[in-house]
């Protein structure tokens, strides 16, 4: 079975890395190619696009009859916690994400032909250093982190992440497009205390952490928003939902994919703090 390919978000944090995997592997594919909703984006963006390995089709994902070609097979933008969960129901952050889900599958139960894949990897490992959603300090001997100690939070490079993605559309491992499934991959599984540890012992001394509660953290974000730290009232009910369980995986797929090693969270806060 061969089948085309089409990427939508290539130039992305994580669709610049899947559209690379992609390209190693287009030998396997009839065709494998990047949407951009205009065939000029500008100085900036045309930039970005020749960049991406890929070749380019131009069209609008708002056009129904963009549909109409035959798509048998989706793959929604989560890279993230498994949203069957409870920490992430009724958080704003995931709103959008829940609908696309709850469309999917209004889609692929009317027509047996038709099938998903979703992607869950926990939180990036590498994002959350390079945003210190640890809460460091400065001198990096103190934190204050919006959750409790014995969380345990699942963390992905998103390396691996980009990796699993590609690696699941060959056909060696999508047997069918109308398969529904739901791929789970973990780089560390450990609790926030336990991440604190890894990093005390990679930075060389001990870090002092403060822990935020849920009850507070509503009001931290009321007064993110009232400040117009918009990324940060954004980013709020994410943050809590990793900070109280929403990020752990169950029941990994980690052994599907013998041909990806994953990075442990050691490994990428050496490679972040070298």
């Amino acid at each position: 079975m061969t089948y085309s390919i089409l990427l939508i978000g290539a130039t992305g944090a994580i669709g610049s890395r899947i559209a690379t995997n992609l390209f190693k592997h287009r030998d396997q594919f009839k065709r494998v190619a990047f949407l951009t909703a205009t065939a000029d984006g500008g100085p900036e963006k045309e930039a970005r696009y020749k960049a991406v390995p890929l070749p380019r089709l131009v069209g609008s994902l708002e056009d129904p009859s963009s549909y109409h070609g035959g798509v048998k097979h989706f793959y929604p933008a989560e890279y993230g916690m498994d949203l069957s969960r409870p920490e992430p129901q009724g958080e704003s952050f995931f709103v959008h994400k829940l609908n696309v889900r709850k469309h999917l599958e209004d889609i692929v139960s009317r027509d047996s032909s038709k099938g998903f894949t979703y992607i869950m990897v926990g939180m990036w490992s590498n994002w959350m250093l390079s945003y210190n959603i640890f809460g460091l300090s400065g001198d990096k001997k103190s934190a204050t982190f919006l959750g409790a100690p014995d969380t345990i939070i699942t963390t992905t490079h998103a390396d691996d992440v980009a990796s699993v993605v590609a690696l699941s559309l060959l056909p060696s491992h999508l047997k069918s497009l109308s398969d529904r499934r739901r791929i789970r991959l973990a780089g560390s599984t450990l609790t926030v205390s336990e991440y604190f540890s890894v990093l005390s012992k990679v930075l060389g001394h001990d870090i002092k952490v403060e822990y935020t509660s849920k009850e507070a953290s509503y009001a931290i974000e009321q007064e993110h928003k009232e400040k117009g730290n918009t990324l940060m009232y954004i980013l709020s009910p994410l943050l809590r939902a990793l900070g109280f369980g929403g990020s752990v995986l169950e029941g990994v797929d980690n052994n599907s994919y013998p041909e990806l090693k994953v990075k442990s969270f050691e490994e990428v806060a050496k490679s972040t703090f070298a």
